[in-house]
């Protein structure tokens, strides 16, 4: 009976090793797949990639660049300078294991400023068109627009402050056929 249970909590623990391993695996700093993210996401008008990004044969090999990259910044901070130490590791691997002279989109867009995970930062120009479209939702609620920001994703949160309370509200839109569109709000609580 005494070896049942040693083996029942034997097995027990196997099993929660294995659940936080296979979540520590899912849970991956989201620069381990930095190129596939960032092609995925909407460009900005004008924006441009390195061509070799798209380049089949190369996929794979940007991939395990962005892992190889992703384990050289695990101890820098993740602040606004943050992809430009990803993207010079990145830039320094693609050369060196694989032969390739890789363009970061900072070289490629000098005009764009790249925030920490390397979406754009916010346009006065997008600040611009997506403020009516806040306003004219929240008319009705004691809300204002607190603060904009990029996802890594491409999405665009508008975060508010409602009424007196600390309460933020958020505002999730995208940009679709050339049109801005609220896909979700939720309210925070603090």
């Amino acid at each position: 009976m005494k070896l049942v249970a040693m083996l029942r909590t034997f097995f027990i623990l196997l099993l929660a090793m294995t659940s936080s391993d296979a979540m520590q695996a899912i849970q991956r700093d989201p620069v381990s797949h930095e190129t596939a993210t960032r092609q995925a996401r909407p460009r900005l008008a004008g924006e441009k990639f390195d061509p070799q990004e798209s380049d089949l044969r190369l996929r794979n090999v940007f991939a395990a660049a962005d892992r190889e990259a992703e384990r050289g910044v695990a101890n820098v901070r993740r602040d606004e300078r943050f992809i430009f130490h990803f993207w010079s590791i990145k830039k320094r691997i693609l050369r060196r294991k694989y032969g390739i002279d890789w363009k970061t989109p900072a070289e490629l867009n000098p005009s764009i400023v790249y925030d920490s995970y390397g979406q754009p930062r916010i346009t006065e120009q997008e600040i611009h068109e997506i403020t009516p479209i806040i306003q004219k939702q929240m008319h009705h609620r004691p809300e204002k627009i607190a603060y904009f920001e990029r996802t890594f994703e491409g999405s665009v949160n508008v975060w508010t402050k409602v009424g007196n309370t600390e309460e933020r509200g958020r505002y999730v839109v995208r940009r679709a056929d050339h049109t801005w569109k609220i896909v979700d709000y939720h309210v925070v609580l603090p």
